[in-house]
């Protein structure tokens, strides 16, 4: 006997939502209910609805409260835009320069450094 073929809302559901109980609660339906609806199908707004979902919001972990909305990316009421993400990127990235040049500076050599550069500018200064 051949196995049941897998309804449409079966297979985007799976997609979707991993479980049957995230599906229930967006849906706003019980776990039976989609079981009833991955075996006999599902009506076609239930379908839309889960895929609408799908491109608004973020699912995996990690993001939670984050969707896109209008072609931005939004996170409690705040709108990234791509610049706003990459301007972010460049500051981190000048951070961990600016703190490994740090650390290089309050090592002994960097210190051996900086004491040199002073005794130099005062030495200069003194025979003026």
């Amino acid at each position: 006997m051949a196995a049941a073929k897998k309804t449409s809302f079966y297979h985007t559901r799976n997609k979707i939502a991993p479980n049957k109980q995230q599906a229930a609660e967006l849906l706003g339906v019980d776990i039976p209910e989609i079981e009833r609806m991955d075996k006999e199908g599902a009506p076609v707004m239930a379908e839309r609805l889960l895929l609408l979902w799908d491109k608004k919001y973020i699912n995996a972990p990690g993001w939670d409260g984050w969707v896109f909305s209008r072609g931005a990316l939004m996170h409690k009421n705040k709108r990234w835009r791509p610049e706003n993400l990459l301007n972010v990127r460049r500051e981190a990235e000048r951070i961990g320069q600016l703190e490994a040049e740090l650390h290089k500076l309050y090592s002994i050599s960097g210190l051996v450094k900086i004491t040199k550069k002073l005794i130099f500018r005062n030495r200069r200064k003194y025979y003026r």
